[in-house]
């Protein structure tokens, strides 16, 4: 007999509702059906990309930067290395290793991150305190993408709309301090949690 096994959040009972949902100046989402994989070239860059472009119709962009089509984006984390997420029911990483061949390493690592989506006309000045990257528009805007520390937890965080609304990927492990952190900074401005 055979046992099914039912996904937990690594977050179940992190994140509350602060204040008054309709006067909410940051809502969160935790992504709990995102697929993630890391992917590291072992030559160049562009024929990653041009890899990509053709199995996927996804056109990389270079730097830090955020690249997506349809369903899968790819994060940059450093030089010729990304993290790539999908919700595709797929496997990412299958689907990933057919695409690129001998070209990369590709490594899963959906059980690894937790992802949030955060918004809301106040998630700035909730970043503000813990987050090592100006979220300023002139200094980040859509598409930008950083590997870097909030609350001293290690974190990447890419921006996917100019409203603003960011991603972030914390890892699994530090979930719950990245919510307690979370729901601390983003209490004065009231916090909706979206299921």
């Amino acid at each position: 007999m055979s046992e099914v096994l039912e996904f937990r959040s690594p977050c179940a009972g992190a994140l509350k509702d602060i204040g008054p949902a309709a006067a909410a100046g940051v809502v969160v989402c935790e992504e709990t059906r995102r697929q993630a994989v890391t992917v590291i070239a072992h030559g160049s860059a562009a024929d990653i990309a041009a890899r990509l472009e053709a199995a996927f119709g996804l056109k990389l962009v270079p730097g830090s930067k955020a690249s997506s089509a349809g369903n899968l984006t790819f994060v940059a984390t450093g030089p010729r290395a990304w993290l790539a997420f999908s919700d595709e029911a797929e496997s990412l990483s299958a689907a990933l290793r057919h695409a690129l061949g001998d070209s990369a390493a590709i490594t899963e690592q959906s059980s690894g991150y937790a992802v949030f989506c955060i918004s809301g006309p106040k998630a700035r000045a909730t970043f503000e305190k813990g987050l090592g990257v100006d979220l300023h528009p002139r200094a980040f805007g859509l598409g930008d993408a950083a590997s870097t520390s909030c609350a001293h937890l290690n974190v990447i965080i890419w921006q996917i709309d100019d409203q603003p609304i960011y991603e972030i990927a914390v890892a699994r492990s530090f979930a719950v301090a990245f919510c307690h952190w979370l729901t601390e900074s983003a209490a004065e401005f009231g916090l909706k949690v979206l299921l």
